[in-house]
């Protein structure tokens, strides 16, 4: 089975009007501060779901912020996890 990645992600709070947070797959993680969402995937259901067909994109960042730009997200953009976790303990 392949194993992917985390990547971490930022995207436009006040501009992804058409995005609906209830609706974010269950391969993706989702917070909000100030500076705006925040997001990061989680390959080890990511990988599964690849598998059985239901995430059909290859793990790369602009694979993800297609994605991501798909679900409804703005400006997405990638970041290094250790700023998305900062404050978090992780590092």
């Amino acid at each position: 089975m392949p194993t992917g990645k985390i990547y971490c992600f930022r995207a436009n709070y006040e501009l992804s009007i058409k995005f609906d947070p209830s609706r974010v797959p269950d391969w993706l993680c989702l917070e909000a501060d100030w500076q705006g969402y925040k997001i990061y995937t989680l390959p080890w259901v990511a990988d599964v779901a690849r598998v059985l067909g239901a995430l059909e994109i290859e793990d790369t960042p602009s694979e993800w912020i297609s994605h991501l730009e798909s679900l409804g997200l703005t400006e997405v953009c990638a970041v290094i996890g250790d700023d998305l976790f900062e404050g978090k303990g992780y590092s």
